[in-house]
C-alpha cells in the first residue's frame, strides 16, 4: 500500500516536467494547386494524469510489480497535419508587404533571417490576439542571432539581435494593411532609415511612423485575427535586401484606406558629439550613432466591410532628434568642423 496524498503530491510535482505541450502543424499554401502543406508535423501534446497513475501503482504494487508506467492522456492541437486549407478557412492571399533594408551589415540581415523565420507556417486561430513576442520567444546566440546595432538607453549600442524590429514592422504593416485591429504598437526613439526604404532604395517620409519595435518580453506588437477563419502567416527573405510577408485565409470585404500627416514638427538633430575612447588607435575614428531629425507623425486607418466603416484608429509617433556620435583614439586629429 502506498501514501496517496504524499505519492500524489510528489507525482503532480513530475507532471510539469514530464508534460508535452501541444503544437500545432505549420504548413505553407500552394499558390498553384490552392492546398496546405505541411513544413512542419504537430506536436500531439501528452500530461500526466496523476489519478490513474495512482491507481495503477496500487494494482501493480498489490501485484509485486516494482516496475510500473505511469498514465499519461493525450492532448491534440488544435490544428493537426491533416486539416484542409477548407476546413480552416484558409483558401486565398488576404495580404503581402514587402519591407527592404539596403546596406544592412551581415549580422543584422542574419538577425532578421532567424526572427523572420519564428513566423514561417504559423497559424493563427479565429479570435486570437497575436502576441509577436511570445511567437519570437528567446534572443539569444545560442539561437541563431548575432550582435548588431540595437536602441537601448537612450542611445544606438551593439546588442544581441539588432535587426529584429525589421521583422516587426513588416508584420505590423501587414496586418495594418489588412486591416486587422492593431491592440499593441511601439514605436522606435528616433527615425531609423531602413523602414523608410522602398525597392529602389530611395527614402520614403510617408513610411515614417509605420515602425514597430519589439523588446522581449517587455515591448511587444499584438494584433487580433477578428474573422471567423484561420490565419496562415508565411515568410520569405529576398534577395535585394528585403523581407516578405504574407498573410494566407479568407476575404470577407474588408479593405483600408489610410492618411498620414508625414513628418511634421520637425527638429533638427543636434550637433554631432566627438568623445575619444581609449580603446581606439592613434587616427581611428568611429561612427557609433547616427544623426535623425525629430518629428511628429500621426497616421489614420478607415477600416471598411463594403461601404460600411468597420472601424478607424489612428497611431502617433513622436520621434526624438537624434545625434550622431563619433568615437577616436588618444591623439587622433578630428576635423575643425567637429565639435566636443
Amino acid at each position: 500500500s502506498i501514501n496517496e496524498d504524499l505519492f500524489g503530491v510528489y507525482l503532480n510535482s513530475l507532471a510539469p516536467g514530464l508534460s508535452v505541450y501541444p503544437v500545432n502543424a505549420r504548413f505553407i499554401f500552394n499558390d498553384d494547386t490552392r492546398l496546405l502543406e505541411v513544413i512542419e508535423p504537430a506536436v500531439i501534446g501528452r500530461k500526466l494524469d496523476v489519478q490513474a497513475s495512482l491507481a495503477h501503482i496500487e494494482k501493480k504494487l498489490l501485484s509485486g510489480d516494482h516496475q510500473i508506467a505511469l498514465k499519461f492522456e493525450t492532448i491534440d492541437p488544435a490544428v493537426t497535419d491533416n486539416r484542409t486549407g477548407e476546413e480552416l478557412g484558409i483558401t486565398e492571399a488576404v495580404q503581402t508587404y514587402t519591407s527592404y533594408f539596403y546596406g544592412s551589415d551581415p549580422a543584422r540581415v542574419q538577425n532578421i533571417r532567424a526572427a523572420a523565420a519564428q513566423f514561417h507556417g504559423l497559424l493563427i486561430a479565429p479570435g486570437e490576439t497575436f502576441s509577436m513576442a511570445n511567437a519570437l520567444g528567446n534572443i539569444s546566440l545560442e539561437n541563431g542571432y548575432a550582435e548588431a546595432p540595437i536602441i537601448y538607453g537612450g542611445q544606438t549600442i551593439q546588442g544581441v539581435g539588432g535587426g529584429v524590429c525589421q521583422v516587426s514592422t513588416t508584420l505590423f504593416r501587414t496586418a495594418f494593411f489588412a486591416g486587422f485591429p492593431i491592440v499593441e504598437r511601439h514605436a522606435h526613439s528616433y527615425r531609423v532609415g531602413y523602414y523608410e526604404q522602398e525597392r529602389d532604395g530611395s527614402r520614403n517620409s510617408n513610411l515614417a511612423g509605420l515602425d514597430a519595435t519589439v523588446y522581449v518580453p517587455i515591448v511587444d506588437m499584438k494584433f487580433i485575427n477578428d474573422t471567423d477563419h484561420w490565419l496562415l502567416m508565411e515568410t520569405y527573405m529576398g534577395d535585394y535586401f528585403s523581407l516578405t510577408w504574407k498573410f494566407y485565409s479568407t476575404k470577407d470585404g474588408r479593405t483600408v484606406d489610410w492618411n498620414t500627416t508625414g513628418p511634421t514638427n520637425v527638429i533638427p538633430a543636434p550637433d554631432d558629439l566627438w568623445r575619444e575612447n581609449p580603446d581606439l588607435a592613434k587616427g581611428e575614428i568611429k561612427k557609433v550613432d547616427y544623426s535623425a531629425d525629430g518629428a511628429d507623425v500621426s497616421v489614420t486607418r478607415t477600416v471598411y466591410k463594403g461601404d460600411t466603416v468597420y472601424f478607424s484608429d489612428s497611431f502617433f509617433t513622436r520621434f526624438q532628434p537624434w545625434q550622431a556620435i563619433y568615437e577616436y583614439g588618444p591623439g587622433t586629429e578630428i576635423p575643425e568642423s567637429a565639435s566636443d
